[in-house]
């Protein structure tokens, strides 16, 4: 990746436009960013983060303080930055949200969001690829293969923060080494073995605490059963005092004694079977004998029943069968009844129809099948007629409907004409009055009248600005003049410090004999020659004061505080002096007059270009509704046009359908002068008439047939049912309760013949004939007793003994079912114990505990590495900048239950001696601090994948170095403009402005930075 070139518009401390243009810098590799403090040679950094991302690197990604406060309102802040990813240029344009103005703004002023756009080079000409702030980012930072953190690291390297490095404990470093690698798939490996452990830990204690709940089933149920169930058995009981040695024994003593239980009950419920299968015997032989001769006794008595009841039973017998063969003709008496009555209901009806026709028609019609047919063809007649008049009802009501439609349309017609008549007329004026609009051009020039109010605005806002620096100049000077007379005066008062000073000095010097005589005592040896007699000591001519340090001390600190009085007057003064040189070229040597002279012109020509603006504004809206009414009228011309067409059409066609129906309705008439209404009705009634009579003569001659042939039917079945006349069939006719009676007589008798039989024929019957032969009868009741007894005494001891055995079987067969699938369960579940104990042991591991003696947890084992890679790519750069002395080196010693891999060494080939990085000096450190940024760049874009990073730029720190270390470290930052590389130096060191003839220098001033890349001339004394 290489930078082109980078223009940058009020962003940050710049309040203009500022231009970089890297291509100018590269041919000397190296580069110097310069400027004092403040000035912003970071934000230049900034700017290619910003433009790049979309967003400032470090702590600062989230500000939203990015327009300069110096830039002028409503300047937009912009930053536009070329440079080349590969084989790829790319141009990319951002501008960060701003407050801009607006009038109809909150305050005067409303929020304009990010804008982005991305262009690439084609061909020679740029081809946009993108305007959406969040994707020019990913595709830029997708191409370079970092993101803005790993590009702040790779591109910008900073030193300070590789010095805190170089020196940080193993913890420190874990975590600064955190922030520069991403270690979050390895953390998420840590968490996931975390939430395995976790998981199958509750998986092995679900399967324990299983166990332990099954075993303690299976023991309680298998005690309890034993101890309400178990014999009293001192043996067993001798043999319990000591516990099973384990489970397994455990249970299968449970099971011995379960089936010694089961075994004894089984041997005591065969032997009570036995007692209760004699007993049912015996109840089954007494039960016997008492129904067999049971049955003897009911055949008795159903004997004597029969012999008294059956002749009655023979006569119901032959009644019934006469009622039979009378009840079989009876329909066809009730058919001939029938069919008279029929008869005598359409006599009636026939003769009013006869009369109706006879005199309201003259028709003398008799009951017939002749006249039938001539009443039958008359009405056929009838009908047709009808059906046609009522048909032409629909067209009558129609012709009224089509000629009130008539009526509608005519009206409609003539208000259509006038519609379109207005219309035309309105839609003329409407032209005419736009014509006249027209016909001025130069009057209608929207962007003439707008180009001339923003000139005149523009000359306003210049006017305005002058005056405002004219009275800060004015402003500024006496300030300067007040400045210079304070630092004057101050200049005149250090001057009398620093003489007082000096000359107490002087005078403490000439007093040196004075304050040694003053010290000598007798029998002490003199300070300059030793003796102990003192005869001839100094002495002051004058008797002056002598001048002790502590005065001398006094006399500095004035001197000390006069100079920094005077620093602070001299930089009182240069402030002013740079404000008002900076009024002074704005103001340009005009007076107030001249800038408010100025400043009223201005304001002239304003208003005069809003009122022509507004004039031109208000013309063309006026123009531009004429045409929207013009449009909408010329239509409405149109549609009335066609409306009337439509209309007209409509009167001609109804006209012509109204005649049609005269014509029709005329000849359905016949000649009559009735209306259409009045001969339907006549027609109707006479269709009435002959209609009813046909139906009436109709039924009549089918009822009369049907009564003859009803009454020889009659006859015939009789004759043939064997009754001679009517009388004889009337008597063997039976009521229905007199038939319910001998049916009952007879179906009692059947049913006791049938029970006779039955019992005669039946094994009882025959086997109490044969008890009776041998003497025996029906048991008494006492006998039938003692059995019942006997045989519910022996069922319930059975099942008592059968339930204790089932019992004791099913508590057998439950603990056998209990164990196995205890096993069971057991086997199962050992892959989950076996699984539960690998993960713990893993985790342990990855975690630092376990095995792991270096207690390293994964993330930290891969950082070390990195570390280890970085130590190696920077050793590369330190022996370079050391001469061969210096190498960094990784060290993961164990340093006892501290975690370790993260310690770093240093080498010294002078000594063959490792050694805490701490030990480095100033100069060393910087230069190790150096190394590491930049084996750290190489390291992060190789795992990256990251292309290669033509343009790289090294921080602050170059001050700690000696001239020979300095040229040591040059020569290192030399090879890395290996293959075309760009290198920018942020530095203050006077030497490498010396060294270093390309600058990118930025000025601070007080209205905003300034940028300028003029090389400087280097001049040989």
């Amino acid at each position: 990746m290489r930078i082109h070139k980078l223009r940058i518009q009020a962003f940050g401390p710049f309040a203009g436009v500022e231009e970089v243009d890297f291509d100018e810098l590269s041919a000397g590799g190296l580069f110097l960013l310069d400027g004092p403090t403040g000035a912003g040679k970071s934000s230049i950094l900034d700017a290619i983060c910003y433009g790049i991302y979309g967003s400032l690197p470090g702590n600062r990604a989230g500000s939203r303080q990015i327009r300069s406060d110096h830039a002028a309102e409503g300047l937009e802040p912009q930053i536009i930055c070329e440079l080349t990813v590969g084989d790829r240029r790319f141009e990319v344009t951002r501008s960060p949200a701003w407050m801009r103005p607006s009038k109809r703004g909150k305050n005067g002023v409303t929020e304009q969001k990010a804008s982005s756009a991305l262009r690439e080079l084609v061909k020679g000409q740029w081809e946009a690829l993108s305007t959406r702030n969040d994707e020019v980012g990913q595709i830029l930072g997708g191409l370079l293969g970092l993101d803005r953190d790993q590009f702040t690291k790779v591109v910008m390297l900073p030193q300070g923060g590789f010095a805190d490095f170089l020196r940080a404990k193993a913890t420190a470093r874990e975590d600064l080494l955190s922030n520069l690698f991403d270690t979050s798939d390895y953390g998420k490996i840590e968490d996931e073995f975390n939430l395995r452990l976790t998981e199958e830990r509750k998986k092995a204690a679900e399967i324990e605490a299983t166990l332990s709940a099954r075993e303690n089933g299976i023991r309680q149920d298998a005690t309890a059963f034993l101890a309400s169930h178990e014999l009293a058995d001192p043996e067993v009981a001798q043999n319990q005092i000591e516990p099973p040695a384990d489970l397994a024994t455990e249970f299968a003593d449970y099971d011995a004694r379960i089936l010694t239980m089961h075994c004894a009950r089984q041997e005591g419920t065969a032997k009570l079977r036995l007692r209760r299968e004699q007993s049912l015997k015996n109840q089954k032989s007494v039960d016997e004998r008492r129904r067999v001769f049971a049955r003897r006794a009911e055949l008795s008595g159903l004997e004597s029943e029969h012999s008294e009841k059956h002749p009655a039973a023979v006569r119901a017998g032959q009644a019934l069968e006469l009622h039979g063969k009378a009840a079989g003709i009876r329909g066809y008496e009730a058919q001939v009844n029938e069919t008279k009555k029929s008869l005598e209901a359409t006599v009636k009806a026939w003769h009013e129809s006869q009369l109706k026709v006879a005199n309201g028609y003259e028709l003398r019609a008799q009951a017939n099948a002749d006249d039938l047919d001539v009443i039958r063809s008359r009405t056929a007649k009838l009908n047709n007629r009808l059906v046609v008049l009522n048909a032409a009802l629909a067209d009558e009501t129609k012709k009224e409907q089509l000629q009130k439609d008539l009526k509608d349309a005519l009206e409609q017609v003539n208000k259509q004409k006038k519609i379109r008549e207005d219309a035309e007329k309105t839609l003329g004026q409407l032209r005419a009055e736009r014509d006249d609009i027209a016909a001025e051009p130069q009057k209608l020039d929207l962007v003439a009248a707008a180009g001339a109010k923003q000139v005149a605005t523009e000359e306003l806002t210049a006017a305005q600005e002058l005056v405002v620096q004219i009275k800060l100049r004015d402003k500024l000077h006496k300030s300067l003049t007040a400045a210079d007379i304070e630092y004057a005066e101050q200049s005149l008062k250090l001057n009398a410090a620093e003489t007082e000073l000096i000359a107490a000095q002087r005078m403490q010097l000439e007093q040196s004999a004075l304050r040694l005589a003053a010290a000598l005592e007798d029998g002490s040896p003199c300070l300059v020659c030793g003796s102990l007699e003192h005869p001839q000591p100094a002495q002051s001519e004058d008797d002056a004061e002598l001048i002790d340090d502590e005065r001398i001390e006094a006399l500095e600190k004035v001197v000390q505080t006069e100079r920094e009085l005077q620093r602070t007057k001299a930089k009182i003064r240069d402030v002013a002096t740079t404000k008002f040189e900076a009024a002074a070229e704005s103001a340009k040597d005009t007076d107030l007059d001249t800038g408010k002279a100025r400043t009223e012109l201005a304001q002239t020509k304003l208003d005069a270009a809003t009122a022509k603006q507004a004039e031109t504004t208000e013309l063309a809206r006026k123009l531009e509704l004429l045409r929207a009414r013009i449009e909408k009228e010329t239509a409405k011309v149109a549609q009335a046009a066609l409306d009337h067409a439509t209309g007209t059409k409509q009167v001609q066609s109804l006209s012509t359908q109204i005649d049609e129906l005269d014509a029709k309705l005329a000849q359905l008439r016949e000649g009559s002068d009735l209306g259409l209404a009045e001969l339907v009705k006549k027609v109707r009634a006479e269709f009435t008439v002959f209609n009813g009579a046909h139906k009436a003569l109709t039924d009549h001659l089918a009822a009369a047939n049907a009564a003859k042939k009803a009454a020889d039917t009659w006859t015939q079945q009789r004759d043939e049912a064997g009754f001679v006349n009517d009388k004889e069939y009337v008597v063997a006719l039976l009521s229905d309760e007199k038939r319910e009676q001998y049916q009952t007589l007879q179906h009692e008798d059947t049913v006791r013949s049938s029970a006779i039989a039955t019992l005669k024929a039946s094994e009882d019957h025959l086997r109490a004939k044969d008890l009776a032969a041998q003497g025996i009868g029906a048991p008494t009741e006492e006998e039938q007793s003692t059995v019942n007894e006997n045989v519910k005494a022996a069922e319930e001891l059975y099942e008592s003994a059968r339930q204790d055995e089932v019992l004791a079987q099913t508590q057998l067969e439950r603990l056998r079912t209990s164990v196995a699938a205890l096993s069971e369960y057991r086997a199962e579940s050992g892959p989950v114990v076996d699984a539960y104990r690998r993960v713990r042991d893993l985790a342990d591991v990855i975690r630092g505990g376990g095995e792991n003696k270096y207690k390293m947890t994964l993330s930290t084992y891969v950082l070390a590495a990195r570390l280890e890679e970085v130590a190696q790519a920077a050793t590369e750069r330190l022996k370079i900048m050391s001469s061969e002395r210096y190498s960094l080196h990784h060290d993961d010693s164990t340093r006892g239950n501290s975690k370790s891999g993260l310690g770093l060494r240093v080498r010294d080939s002078w000594t063959g001696k490792e050694r805490d990085t701490q030990t480095l000096s100033g100069g060393e450190t910087f230069m190790a601090s150096l190394a590491l940024a930049l084996g750290l760049a190489d390291v992060i874009s190789h795992h990256s994948g990251a292309v290669d990073m033509q343009t790289l730029f090294v921080d602050e720190g170059f001050g700690s170095l000696d001239a020979e270390t300095l040229e040591q470290v040059m020569e290192a930052l030399e090879s890395l403009r290996a293959g075309g590389r760009m290198i920018g130096l942020v530095s203050h060191v006077s030497e490498m402005k010396q060294r270093i003839t390309n600058r990118v220098t930025v000025i601070k001033t007080q209205h905003g930075s300034t940028i300028d890349m003029t090389p400087e001339v280097m001049l040989t004394i």
